[in-house]
């Protein structure tokens, strides 16, 4: 069985930094595991006028090293990606073929995740994160949701506990 876990939430939430801690944690147990960045699947430009081409061409991508993961022996695959929508998720979980796909939505307080956008962003893609602060995020399609206020490690540890993972670390 190949698993895999989706990492959602805004800008500064901590979904890269805690998908490396999950894909170190299943690593450290044995679990042949794949960590993807979805953004660095998509650096194209320049931005087309397509609204959704940079998740298609994000999905796209993903599917092709997904399957060149699982070929060199990937059972786990751990994504950071936002996926804020029904039909994403669905193209998602196409692009992660023969995965049982579980995603988790990432919170974080705002003064937290302000305070990491202003650490590693600048000018307008610092502006641009910060004003999506302020317009409303969903949680509707996670199969569940957990807060980033602890280290990575131990909210990767929850989430994958929270996936029913736990049998397969142990």
């Amino acid at each position: 069985m190949y698993r895999a876990l989706l990492l959602t939430g805004v800008a500064g939430a901590g979904k890269s930094t805690v998908a490396q801690a999950a894909g170190r944690v299943l690593t450290t147990a044995g679990c042949v595991t794949a960590v993807v960045d979805a953004d660095a699947l998509a650096q194209f430009g320049p931005h087309p006028a397509d609204g959704r081409f940079y998740d298609r061409l994000k999905c796209a991508n993903l599917a092709a090293v997904w399957a060149n993961f699982k070929a060199a022996g990937a059972r786990f695959v751990v994504v950071a990606a936002v996926v804020d929508s029904v039909p994403l998720r669905e193209l998602y979980t196409e692009s992660l073929a023969g995965c049982t796909v579980q995603l988790v939505a990432l919170t974080a307080d705002d003064d937290t995740v302000r305070s990491r956008l202003r650490r590693r962003d600048t000018g307008a893609k610092l502006e641009q994160h910060l004003e999506a602060l302020n317009r409303p995020t969903t949680t509707a399609v996670a199969d569940f949701t957990v807060t980033n206020d602890r280290t990575a490690a131990e909210v990767a540890s929850e989430i994958i506990e929270r996936a029913g993972w736990m049998d397969q670390v142990r």
